[in-house]
């Protein structure tokens, strides 16, 4: 008698390629947490050297609270964090909730934006505007501009696109509908970034150009940040700053 023939074996889904997976639609807060975390660490560790403070920082503020200003007690945390952080991205790959291929393409990504940014804003004051903004940009060196750059990216996308856009168009949602909310909580947070760069002791004095390039700056971090998520804005953000920095 013929042998029975076996059943074949349910063939697992494929799992999408992490350049794919990346690029369809907007990453998830777990995903951007996981990306955006080197931005973290470099300007927390990078502080330390005496660079600047970001003005909007007030997660690094906590940590001092926590650590009762003594730098072990500090980098205790930071390790702790980063030993978190590498279990939490070991279990996830795992699970295959998330690939760390993911970050290369966040970066090229994140790159090509910052590049073009620039040049379209200046493009658009000058040509049609008429305006060229002088930016106090200050003479730093080569580590400073990374800490410096890492800081912004990290800490004003939190500030500005998560808690800043993502509440006023929370709060407006019920008044004007979702888009409407969001375009007016887009408009505000722009205006309060730039805003932000003229206020403080260590603020700039206040000048019409710089204004509005920060603030159509702003306009085009917070639509990243609505269309593709916090880790892509903060990370085109450090990158931008990184760029204009170096050039300076």
């Amino acid at each position: 008698m013929p042998s029975p023939r076996s059943k074949p074996k349910d063939a697992s889904p494929a799992r999408e390629h992490p350049v794919l997976a990346h690029l369809r639609g907007r990453l998830d807060g777990l995903s951007s947490a996981i990306l955006v975390f080197p931005l973290f660490l470099i300007y927390q560790l990078g502080i330390l050297g005496g660079r600047g403070q970001n003005g909007v920082d007030f997660v690094t503020r906590a940590l001092i609270r926590v650590s009762e200003r003594d730098l072990s007690n500090y980098l205790i945390i930071l390790a702790v964090m980063l030993v978190a952080y590498a279990a939490v991205v070991i279990l996830l790959r795992h699970t295959g909730r998330f690939s760390p291929r993911a970050f290369l393409p966040m970066v090229v990504e994140s790159s090509f934006y910052a590049l073009v940014m620039g040049s379209i804003i200046l493009f658009i004051m000058s040509r049609v505007a008429g305006l060229v903004p002088g930016l106090a940009i200050g003479d730093n060196s080569a580590l400073d501009v990374v800490v410096i750059s890492a800081g912004a990216g990290f800490h004003e996308e939190l500030i500005f696109r998560v808690i800043l856009m993502g509440g006023l168009a929370w709060l407006l949602t019920g008044l004007t509908g979702p888009r409407r909310a969001w375009v007016l909580a887009l408009v505000l947070s722009s205006l309060l970034f730039s805003l932000a760069h003229h206020l403080g002791p260590v603020g700039e004095p206040f000048a019409f150009a710089p204004f509005v390039y920060r603030t159509l700056a702003g306009a085009f971090f917070a639509t990243v940040y609505q269309v593709r998520g916090f880790a892509v804005a903060a990370w085109t953000h450090a990158i931008y700053d990184v760029y204009v920095l170096s050039l300076s």
